[in-house]
């Protein structure tokens, strides 16, 4: 046997060494996640391990092709989902704030409004235009209420979609696919776009996920002249990029088939008290979302600078503190790649006010410091304390391609202890009944906003930082007043 062949049965016996290896390692954190998930999760209820099979998918036999058809199924799914669940004995929630209690406060909320469904806000007379809102991951349309409305007093049609797997149970995430929600946007999409009517202006919003799938919609439809164009999007909280580990998630749930370790299907299990969101979130989901992102980038590196720039204009809104995507992703994911054409990103700082500052984590001050001194190809609006001195709040603006900032004051303030928006918090305005800090005293709501837990640790059914995130944005009206100038646009 000469060298080179030595050498080539060593390397072979290397790499079958080195994949056995790899597969031991794997199948070990396989085992310990199983272990792990079922000793530290809680029992699974009803709402977890049922699937509801009226759900739109669109690799399905016999799913429907339009926006009305796909409504006709989602009623369906939600009286199935009241004969499997809520009306059927030990499988409704019995808790007095459970979701799946249909004769408590919070399961009133969930069963008896319109914000788990997809929905529709027509105006009076002839639409100006149309606009589709498509929510986040585990939420549902209620979580774009605020900016519905918006559209609808400037005269726009709004289509609000329920996304599939969400507004029902949080089983409808255990299997699940990105391909499920981008179909279901384009749907809806095509419908909402010609309920605006033939030449109006065609609009889209979107929450984190839905942000996502709002830009791959966008990209999409600069080659594919079935899809209906975009004119402007706005794009609050967008997942653009996720961590890669979320690519491993799916195999972490490797030993869900056996019954002892259904359990590693999960990666939180909660109580359900969440009227318009599940608190508890599958393997699944984390992947969707990860697998959705990628596309999202090989979508756009398919396109030239030249076919990008029949983009619609951007508009993105994004707190520099925000748990699950970074301004990094939002610029050099998708701003910084799209050429000159009147986009936009407007940020949310930290509150700088007094010592406040100096305990905010150094990642988030060295990203806004990079914000403010780097020259972007697009406008930037930053939403920050007028000095460090005050809570009162200015809009520091500088256009795309200059090194100056423009100030215009604003009449908003950081509240007394809020230190920072988040992702969760900015498509809702402070007087959200549900989520708040200041809901109306005319709406009574099940709020859980502006609870305000201290106590002991371990007193609650859930943890004390559950209710220290911040769920609605101070500054909302920020988003209120540029949606309005979009529209007013055109």
């Amino acid at each position: 046997m000469n060298l080179a062949s030595r050498l080539a049965a060593r390397l072979s016996k290397w790499t079958a060494w080195l994949a056995a290896l790899v597969l031991v390692v794997l199948a070990t954190i396989v085992l310990v996640y199983a272990l792990q998930a079922r000793a530290r999760l809680p029992d699974l209820q009803a709402w977890h391990r049922i699937v509801l099979t009226s759900e739109f998918s669109a690799g399905k036999a016999g799913m429907p092709d339009t926006f009305e058809g796909y409504r006709a199924l989602e009623s369906r799914l939600f009286q199935e989902l009241h004969t499997r669940v809520l009306d059927k004995s030990g499988n409704a929630d019995s808790w007095e704030v459970g979701r799946y209690n249909p004769n408590g406060v919070t399961g009133k909320l969930a069963l008896d409004t319109q914000y788990n469904h997809s929905y529709e806000i027509a105006p009076q007379g002839e639409p100006r235009g149309s606009v589709l809102l498509v929510h986040g991951l585990s939420d549902s349309p209620y979580s774009l209420r605020a900016v519905a409305e918006t559209f609808a007093a400037q005269g726009y049609y709004v289509v609000s979609l329920r996304m599939p797997g969400h507004g029902t149970l949080p089983s409808g995430l255990l299997d699940v696919s990105w391909k499920d929600w981008y179909a279901a946007v384009v749907l809806a999409a095509k419908y909402a776009a010609a309920k605006g009517g033939p030449g109006k202006p065609f609009m889209a919003a979107g929450h984190s996920t839905g942000a996502a799938l709002i830009a791959l919609y966008s990209v999409r439809a600069l080659d594919d002249p079935s899809l209906p164009r975009l004119t402007d999007i706005h794009l609050l909280s967008a997942a653009i990029g996720i961590s890669r580990f979320a690519a491993l998630t799916n195999i972490l749930s490797g030993l869900s088939f056996l019954p002892a370790f259904e359990k590693s299907r999960w990666i939180d299990v909660l109580p359900e008290y969440d009227p318009y969101k599940y608190n508890s979130f599958p393997v699944n989901a984390a992947n969707q979302i990860y697998k959705l992102t990628r596309v999202l980038q090989g979508t756009l590196d398919l396109h030239t600078p030249e076919q990008l720039a029949g983009m619609p204009r951007v508009h993105v809104y994004h707190s520099i503190v925000d748990s699950t995507v970074t301004s990094s992703e939002v610029i050099h994911g998708l701003l910084a790649r799209l050429p000159r054409g009147g986009h936009e990103l407007i940020v949310f700082d930290i509150n700088r006010y007094e010592a406040i500052e100096s305990l905010i984590a150094p990642l988030f001050r060295e990203n806004i410091q990079r914000l403010r001194t780097t020259v972007f190809p697009f406008r930037l609006t930053l939403i920050a304390n007028r000095d460090s001195t005050s809570r009162n709040v200015a809009a520091f603006v500088r256009e795309a391609d200059s090194t100056g900032l423009s100030i215009t004051e604003l009449p908003f303030e950081w509240p007394a202890g809020v230190f920072s928006v988040g992702h969760v918090s900015l498509p809702f305005p402070v007087d959200d009944p549900v989520y708040g800090l200041s809901p109306p005293l005319t709406e009574p709501r099940f709020n859980l906003g502006a609870i305000s837990a201290k106590g002991e640790s371990g007193a609650l059914v859930v943890g004390l930082g559950t209710f220290a995130r911040l769920r609605s944005n101070p500054f909302f009206d920020v988003i209120r007043a540029n949606i309005i100038a979009t529209t007013a646009a055109h």
